[in-house]
């Protein structure tokens, strides 16, 4: 699969393992919230809360090696197979170093940066609590990025589901022992759902590695030589990673600023609410972020084999099934909306299924503005031009700030009016990448 042609089966061959996979990994942050919030509305608020905040550690380590995925595949459409294990060492080394620092930080100065952020002490200690645990998986999670990026840019993503399968199995498992005493577990309440992610993680990057031994890319990739530390090689992913990182940053930020404002203003029943939602958009738009990494490879590729008539095209197509899936998704909630909402409330909070429910239309158009949008600005992204991305990502984000900062002042403000907040920042994603592809001039970036 070393040149790729964007057809139709080549994209769902790509991306079907990619979203069986994530599906899986997002259900680690899912069960996270169904088990912990059965212990109460506090649990319920600090999990959400502290889920977004290792999200934004856990997108800066993905969006690292997303640029180690476009170089890959962009060497595969070079037919240049034997550079890839010099990315991939390379990679593996930054990734520890910037994990070790993420650690260090987060369990020195945790308490500081919560109480930064929030206001309401029993959700602090219990974020606190939950991260102290759930840290322990910054190495082994970063570790699979790094497999993940390798596998997605050579175009070969079966193991992958098979990886995150065996997390998610444990991750349920322990979840139940640890958090509610079960199977002779000691039960530690949040903590013990940290500490479940953090083992499953360790699981799953366990199978990667063995995958990766079984199918012999060692020998056909020159993987794990670690001949030499390749500064030129790591400035060339730089350049890549960490406006992607940023972006990250940016995106992840913008929301956790937002929930701060929510739990500040709206109270805990809104925060509890929006919690609810965030897990809903982040499962059921898993088709459209495993298609825009299918985007980054299949026109990364492309550009390797300097095809660029064909980059549109493929784009449209992508798109084309990823809006099928943000649809199906808006049928599924529309059916079952009391079951897709009460599986993340505890029992004596019954009470705000219906109040989610009443306000559940708001997150159908965000599915389908991102489904479109987000392959669309990736399709920015893996042309090379990252920091016309980066630019686009932070004016979305400050346009985004702004738009709830003021609806705050609105005194008819409610859960509904903020979360049309993010039509606004899809809105203007796809408005700012089409300006983009208008003006393209298409050469080797």
């Amino acid at each position: 699969m070393a040149h790729l042609k964007a057809t139709y089966k080549e994209i769902l061959g790509i991306s079907l393992p990619l979203i069986l996979g994530n599906a899986a990994w997002t259900c680690n942050g899912v069960f996270d919230t169904i088990f912990v919030g059965n212990l109460g509305k506090v649990q319920l608020d600090a999990i959400g809360f502290a889920s977004i905040f290792y999200s934004v550690l856990f997108m800066m380590g993905f969006n690292f090696t997303r640029g180690m995925q476009m170089l890959v595949a962009r060497k595969m459409g070079e037919l240049n197979h034997h550079e890839v294990g010099n990315i991939v060492d390379t990679t593996i080394i930054s990734m520890l170093t910037v994990a070790i620092l993420f650690f260090i930080v987060i369990k020195v100065f945790s308490h500081q940066i919560l109480g930064f952020m929030l206001t309401n002490e029993d959700i602090i200690k219990d974020c606190e609590i939950f991260l102290s645990y759930r840290i322990w998986g910054l190495i082994p999670g970063f570790l699979s990025f790094v497999f993940i990026a390798f596998y997605s840019g050579i175009g070969r993503t079966n193991v992958l589901a098979l990886s995150v399968a065996v997390m998610t199995f444990f991750n349920v498992v322990l979840n139940y022992g640890l958090v509610y005493g079960k199977f002779g577990l000691p039960e530690l309440g949040i903590a013990g759902s940290g500490l479940a992610s953090s083992i499953s993680e360790g699981l799953g990057v366990l199978v990667l590695l063995a995958g990766t031994f079984y199918k012999k890319r060692i020998h056909e990739f020159s993987l794990f030589r670690f001949k030499k530390f390749d500064l030129g090689l790591l400035g060339q992913m730089n350049n890549i990673a960490i406006p992607l990182m940023i972006q990250s940053f940016v995106a992840v930020g913008a929301w956790l600023i937002l929930f701060a404002r929510i739990e500040t203003n709206l109270g805990k029943d809104s925060l509890a609410i929006s919690s609810i939602f965030r897990q809903l958009v982040l499962f059921f738009t898993i088709p459209t972020w495993s298609l825009g990494s299918t985007a980054n490879t299949i026109i990364s590729n492309m550009v390797g084999q300097k095809d660029y008539g064909g980059v549109k095209t493929a784009l449209r197509k992508i798109s084309i099934i990823s809006l099928g899936f943000a649809i199906l998704s808006c049928v599924i909630i529309l059916v079952f909306p009391n079951f897709c909402t009460g599986i993340f409330t505890s029992k004596q909070d019954f009470a705000l299924i219906p109040l989610a429910v009443h306000v559940v239309p708001v997150i159908f158009v965000v599915f389908i503005l991102a489904s479109f949008s987000n392959i669309i600005f990736n399709g920015v992204i893996s042309l090379g031009n990252i920091y016309t991305a980066l630019a686009i990502q932070v004016a979305a984000a400050v346009i985004y700030i702004i738009y709830f900062q003021i609806m705050f002042k609105m005194s008819f403000v409610n859960t509904f009016w903020i979360w049309t907040a993010e039509w606004v920042y899809w809105i203007f994603i796809l408005a700012a990448s089409l300006v983009f592809f208008k003006y393209k001039k298409f050469e080797v970036v």
